[in-house]
C-alpha cells in the first residue's frame, strides 16, 4: 500500500532539499524566435525562446527518490532579469504527449516565456521519463514535480546567465487548472518561507473531484471520456490502495480486462478511451462512464461518505483553502468535460475562507472544453501582465556580458573566493537562485578577496558593475 502524505510531512521532506541541486541534465531543444511566436499569436512579444528537455530529482509517492521530466524555456535577451512561470499541462493521452517532448501544451510555456518569464512546465510522475503509473489528479504530487522543477529551472538559468527574480506566476488548463490550484497552495501554505506567489490563473481544472466530478459520474450522465474515470480510479487506487479490493470488485466483467491492461501500462489512456467507448456504445447504446463499474459498488460509494473513494476524492480537492494572491479562475460556460461549476465552487469556498482576491471569470459561453484553452491563456496573459515586473539589468550590452566573465577562484568555494583582474573599481553582489541578493561590497580595480563563508551550500550568481564594464559568472558554495 502506498504512503499518504500530508502537506505537513510533504513539506518536511521538501524542505530537506531545499540547497540540494535538483537539475540532472538538460537538452536544447531548439528555438522560437520572437517574430513567430508574434505571428503565432498576433501579440507583441518581449522575446524569443530557448527550450530545453530538463531532467531532475524529486520524489515519487512513497517519498523516495527518483527521476522526472520537464520542459524549461529560457528568454533569450540577456539584458534583463524575469519573473518565472509555471504552466501544468492538460491530460496526456499518452506516457510521451508531454511539454517536454514538445507536444500541444508545450506551446504555451513557450508563449509565457516569450512574454518575458524563465517559463517551464512539469510532465509529471509517471509520464515523460518518469517510471510508473501516472498519479491522475492527485494534488500532491502535482504539485511537488512543479517545486523542484522550478529549483531544477533556477539552476539551469543560472549556468545559461539567465537572471530572474522572486515573482511567481502559476497557471494550468484542465487537469492542469487542478495542478495549479495545488501547486498555489503548497507554495503559499507550506512552502510561503521559499516562494512568494505574485499571481495565479487555474484554467477550467476539476477542483472539485470530491463534490462536481463525483456527482456528474454518479448522475450517470452521458459523458465522453469514460477514460477519465478509469484513469482517476487506478490512479488513487496505485496512490492509496484501498479505492477497491479488486479490479472484479469494483468494475464489470466486460471492462476488467481493460483496466487491468491500463493499470499494467499495456495500453495508453487515449487507447482505454476509445475501446471503452466503443464497448459502452455496443453494450449499452450511450457513453455513460457509471456503466463502467458494478451496481453493489455504486450504491457502496453512493451510500457511504466514508467510502476509501470518497474520501480519497474529497483529499484531492484543491480549493478549500484562502489564496493571499490574486487569483483568477477562468473556465467557460459550455465545457462538456470539466463542468464550469467547479470554479464557481472554488470561488465561492475561497472568498468564504477570506480570500480577498478571487474571481471565477467566464470567458466564453459558446466554447467547449477543447476551443475554451485558447481563450483562456489569452485572458491568463493579460491577467499576469497587471502584476509582472522585467527589470533591466546595469550591463552594458548581451556580447560584453557573455564575453566578460568574472575570474573567480576556487570554484566550488567554502569561505573564501578570490577574484583577478577586476577592470576597475565598482559593486559586486552575489544573488540566490530566487534572485535576492545574499552579499554586496564594493571592490577596487585589480584584485579582491571576498569572504563568503556565512552562505549556505547551492548555486549562487556573482555579479561585478563598474564604470565601464560588468561581468558575471556562477559560485558553488560547497563546504
Amino acid at each position: 500500500m502506498k504512503k499518504i502524505f500530508t502537506f505537513l510531512s510533504l513539506a518536511f521532506l521538501l524542505s530537506q532539499t531545499l540547497f540540494a541541486q535538483t537539475l540532472i541534465s538538460f537538452e536544447f531543444l531548439g528555438k522560437v524566435s520572437k517574430i513567430s511566436l508574434e505571428q503565432q499569436f498576433f501579440q507583441v512579444f518581449h522575446n524569443g525562446a530557448d527550450r530545453y528537455r530538463v531532467t531532475y530529482q524529486t520524489m515519487d509517492i512513497d517519498g523516495n527518490p527518483t527521476i522526472a521530466s520537464g520542459l524549461v524555456c529560457l528568454p533569450d535577451d540577456l539584458t534583463k532579469r524575469y519573473p518565472m512561470a509555471c504552466y501544468q499541462h492538460g491530460t496526456s493521452s499518452n506516457d510521451d504527449e508531454v511539454p517536454s517532448n514538445l507536444s500541444f501544451d508545450a506551446i504555451i510555456p513557450v508563449a509565457l516565456c516569450g512574454k518575458g518569464y524563465v517559463a517551464f512546465a512539469p510532465d509529471y510522475l509517471g509520464l515523460g521519463v518518469s517510471e510508473g503509473v501516472h498519479p491522475y489528479v492527485h494534488a500532491a504530487s502535482q504539485a511537488w514535480v512543479a517545486v523542484d522543477l522550478l529549483r531544477a529551472a533556477k539552476e539551469l538559468a543560472a549556468q545559461k546567465n539567465i537572471e530572474f527574480h522572486e515573482q511567481v506566476f502559476i497557471t494550468g488548463y484542465s487537469q492542469g487548472g487542478h495542478a495549479a490550484m495545488a501547486l498555489h497552495r503548497m507554495m503559499e501554505v507550506d512552502l510561503a518561507d521559499e516562494f512568494t506567489v505574485t499571481a495565479s490563473a487555474p484554467m477550467s481544472g476539476p477542483y472539485s473531484i470530491g463534490e462536481v466530478m463525483r456527482d456528474l459520474i454518479l448522475s450517470g450522465a452521458e459523458y465522453s471520456r469514460p477514460g477519465y474515470l478509469i484513469n482517476t480510479f487506478v490512479s488513487y487506487q496505485y496512490v492509496y490502495g484501498n479505492i477497491y479490493m479488486s479490479i472484479d470488485e469494483a468494475f464489470k466483467p466486460e471492462y476488467q480486462d481493460l483496466v487491468q491492461q491500463f493499470y499494467n501500462e499495456e495500453i495508453s489512456l487515449g487507447e482505454v478511451n476509445d475501446e471503452l467507448t466503443n464497448l459502452l456504445i455496443a453494450n449499452d447504446g450511450v457513453v455513460v462512464p457509471l456503466n463502467l463499474l458494478r451496481e453493489e459498488y455504486v450504491q457502496e460509494v453512493t451510500n457511504d461518505p466514508n467510502h476509501p473513494a470518497n474520501l480519497r476524492m474529497i483529499e484531492n480537492n484543491t480549493y478549500d483553502w484562502a489564496p493571499t494572491a490574486p487569483t483568477r479562475l477562468f473556465y467557460c460556460m459550455a465545457d462538456e468535460q470539466v463542468p464550469f461549476e467547479n470554479s464557481i465552487v472554488a470561488e465561492s469556498a475561497m472568498q468564504a475562507n477570506g480570500a480577498a482576491d478571487v474571481l471565477a471569470v467566464n470567458v466564453s459561453s459558446t466554447a467547449d472544453h477543447g476551443s475554451c484553452a485558447f481563450i483562456a491563456v489569452l485572458n491568463m496573459i493579460n491577467f499576469f501582465e497587471n502584476y509582472q515586473v522585467i527589470e533591466t539589468l546595469p550591463v552594458v550590452a548581451t556580447t560584453e556580458r557573455n564575453a566578460a566573465m568574472l575570474d573567480v577562484f576556487p570554484n566550488p568555494a567554502a569561505a573564501v573566493v578570490n577574484l583577478k583582474n577586476l577592470p576597475d573599481d565598482g559593486l559586486l553582489r552575489i544573488f540566490d537562485l530566487n534572485g535576492k541578493p545574499v552579499l554586496q561590497t564594493s571592490v577596487g580595480a585589480g584584485n579582491a578577496e571576498i569572504f563568503v563563508g556565512d552562505l549556505q551550500n547551492g548555486i549562487y550568481m556573482l555579479e561585478f558593475n563598474g564604470a565601464d564594464a560588468g561581468q558575471r559568472q556562477k559560485l558553488v558554495i560547497q563546504k
